[in-house]
């Protein structure tokens, strides 16, 4: 248990249909939120069919005595028991908003069992690499994005060094090397292995139907085993909120 950090080489690398299918798999298993930082260009609500009616950065002013019930009231609930705090269509950037998202953050992980950052393309997020748990890097197989990845790793910030995982996406027998080589090259602990999915994929970005949901799907059997993998491997932050517990993959 904790929070995780999902951000992608570049754009296109599939780090919000990751972090998507993950959030609903943790969601399973105890309390969730999937908070997705892409101020004008979030589609995480998309993705999992829902209509928000809020945006996170409302839970800001009151990050530091964040209840359930501020975020029962800012987020917007799945099926599943996931909560999703959507993206705002404008978010000004300060270094003062950025201390604020960094005790919300904070907050969230004191109050539920999974955090799930669905954090911007192609960069490092200072307060997201000192917080998180864990931080996957989502890249795609392609020469363009490993070169992205590897410029990316190059530079991470010495606080998240220890802590950031590969997530392989789209990848399939007809690549020129193995994922572990891949890895290897990179100089980044491989995680998952996520295969070509197009019939899940499809289905999910046009209706908003996840693929974890699709026992069919192969990147939703992905996700799910990543996800037992992240459960089993414990959590530095024990305490869970009864009142969302209560709830969690409720509608089961």
């Amino acid at each position: 248990m904790g929070l995780l950090t999902i951000f992608s080489a570049k754009g296109g690398c599939g780090a919000s249909l990751i972090a998507t299918n993950l959030a609903v798999s943790l969601a399973r298993a105890a309390p969730t939120v999937l908070i997705d930082l892409h101020a004008q260009q979030g589609t995480d609500d998309l993705l999992l069919d829902l209509r928000p009616g809020h945006a996170w950065p409302e839970l800001l002013p009151v990050a530091p005595e964040l209840t359930d019930r501020h975020i029962e009231l800012v987020g917007c609930r799945h099926a599943e028991g996931l909560v999703l705090l959507a993206a705002p269509t404008s978010l000004p950037a300060d270094h003062a908003q950025d201390m604020r998202t960094r005790l919300l953050l904070d907050a969230l992980a004191r109050r539920v069992a999974w955090v799930v950052v669905d954090a911007l393309s192609g960069s490092w997020s200072p307060t997201c690499a000192e917080i998180s748990d864990t931080q996957l890097l989502v890249t795609t197989a392609d020469p363009p994005a490993l070169r992205c990845a590897r410029r990316l790793l190059n530079v991470r910030p010495p606080a998240g060094d220890s802590r950031v995982g590969l997530v392989l996406n789209q990848f399939s027998r007809g690549q020129p090397a193995s994922a572990s080589d891949l890895a290897d090259s990179l100089g980044c602990p491989l995680l998952a292995v996520v295969p070509v999915d197009p019939r899940g994929v499809g289905y999910q970005v046009n209706f908003g139907h996840p693929c974890a949901l699709d026992r069919q799907s192969a990147l939703g059997r992905s996700m799910m085993a990543l996800a037992r993998r992240l459960v089993a491997g414990g959590s530095r932050r024990p305490e869970t909120s009864p009142a969302l517990a209560s709830t969690a993959g409720r509608s089961r």
